[in-house]
């Protein structure tokens, strides 16, 4: 029997590569990410489609899992969604860096999170407003910001 995930969460892209490649890798750690797939199967673990986008630069075993369940976890871009992501954009410039790619699901994960009033999921630490990072945007809007274990502990997970 499935339980229903205590909270639905906006995954950044650094939230699964650090889940799946340094924290919790899915050899060591089948578990989890059979909880995973259960929050994926309930809706409760979005991503815009922008960290599919960043996951597919590297051809790997988790953008296989991630576009195994593409149909459940990555929400399109929709109007609302661009105009929330330019908003966010606009108040802090400096959350992409032009010409990289770096962070350009960034502003795309915070705009979701805020539209849904679900809480951000990511590995990304502090920030500034000369250096926005996640964390400090998710501030600054007053949306919700965690690391992947906190997720864990809010669901109530354990392993052992």
């Amino acid at each position: 029997m499935r339980c229903a995930a205590k909270l639905p969460y906006v995954f950044d892209t650094s939230a699964l590569v650090g889940a799946w490649v340094r924290s919790y890798p899915p050899d060591l750690f089948p578990g989890l990410w059979r909880q995973m797939d259960q929050l994926a199967q309930a809706g409760s673990l979005v991503a815009p489609e922008d960290v599919l986008e960043e996951l597919s630069r590297q051809d790997d075993d988790l953008l296989g899992w991630v576009k195994a369940r593409a149909n459940l976890i990555v929400v399109p871009t929709s109007r609302a969604l661009l105009l929330e992501a330019r908003a966010v954009l606009a108040d802090h410039p400096g959350l992409t860096k032009t010409g990289t790619g770096r962070g350009r699901a960034d502003p795309f994960v915070i705009a979701l999170a805020s539209l849904r009033g679900y809480p951000v999921v990511t590995q990304e630490q502090g920030g500034s407003a000369s250096k926005p990072r996640i964390p400090f945007v998710c501030g600054a809007r007053n949306v919700a910001c965690m690391p992947i274990l906190d997720v864990l502990r809010a669901e109530g997970w354990r392993f052992g």
